[in-house]
């Protein structure tokens, strides 16, 4: 009795002996997939509210602690390279979760300058409207630019929404000038909006050449924005959107502005986009 016994005992430490490696077997492959789908979630942008806090954190840190970038000094050329590396940390996948792209074809001073960009909206969509925004000059078209990515991410669009910032180094016909850095084989140029800085005292400007009318039009009645915005047709070769500066606010009143805004342009690019 003993013997048989002692023999069940012997029978059950093989039997655990043997399922203990083929659990271990199951615990890593169930880590290695939870891992890799860990790893594309990371891949793709993270939904969340553009908050005035960081909008006012984003142009604090591009209007005062980031310096005025200049091509033509060692200081100036730090900046971009400061600015360069806020672009990267803010919409890349530890902040944002965007994957970045950039072309580095523009030299200026014996040194190349990257215009960089992210996706957003439709990521494989062969149409797409760009939202230009200059690395140079006001912070205000960056801060914009880092709240629009972070309004879009989640969001559907009529097109994908190609956010662009890049060296002020532009020559000839704008739109040639930068599809040829951010465009890709396959697509399609739907659209193009200009984010630029605009003067202090006056309301935020929308501005499209004759081409650009029925858009203008169409912004007008939609009445997404009936505050501090005007839109006027001007001579000007893409849809130009000019953002009001600081001025007369706080700089919590110029984010909240800039804020108001993202339904906006979200909703000028989904018309570019049809």
């Amino acid at each position: 009795m003993n013997d048989q016994r002692e023999s069940s005992k012997v029978s059950g430490i093989k039997v655990a002996l043997a399922v203990v490696p083929a659990l271990l077997v199951v615990s890593i492959c169930v880590a290695l997939y939870l891992g890799a789908h860990a790893d594309r979630e990371k891949s793709q942008p993270y939904e969340g509210e553009v908050t005035v806090a960081e909008m006012s954190g984003y142009l604090e840190k591009l209007n005062e602690v980031i310096g005025e970038r200049r091509l033509g000094d060692q200081e100036g050329q730090t900046a971009f390279r400061q600015l360069r590396a806020m672009i990267m940390g803010a919409l890349g996948p530890q902040n944002l979760g965007y994957q970045l792209s950039q072309t580095q074809s523009d030299n200026a001073n014996g040194l190349l300058w990257p215009t960089i960009w992210v996706t957003a909206g439709l990521p494989e969509a062969s149409e797409v409207v760009v939202v230009a925004i200059p690395q140079g000059g006001s912070g205000t078209p960056v801060a914009f630019g880092f709240g629009l990515a972070e309004y879009l991410a989640g969001l559907a669009t009529e097109a994908g929404v190609r956010i662009v910032f890049y060296p002020p180094l532009e020559e000839g016909e704008f739109h040639d000038w930068i599809w040829a850095r951010c465009g890709r084989d396959g697509e399609t140029l739907k659209g193009l909006v200009r984010v630029l800085g605009g003067d202090p005292k006056d309301p935020v400007t929308v501005l499209a050449g004759p081409e650009g009318e029925a858009l203008l039009t169409e912004l007008r009645e939609s009445k997404l924005w009936d505050d501090g915005l005007a839109l006027a047709s001007e001579a000007v070769p893409v849809l130009e959107m000019r953002l009001v500066e600081q001025g007369r606010f706080s700089r919590g009143e110029h984010a909240a502005r800039l804020i108001q805004l993202l339904p906006f342009m979200k909703n000028t690019v989904d018309r570019l986009g049809r």
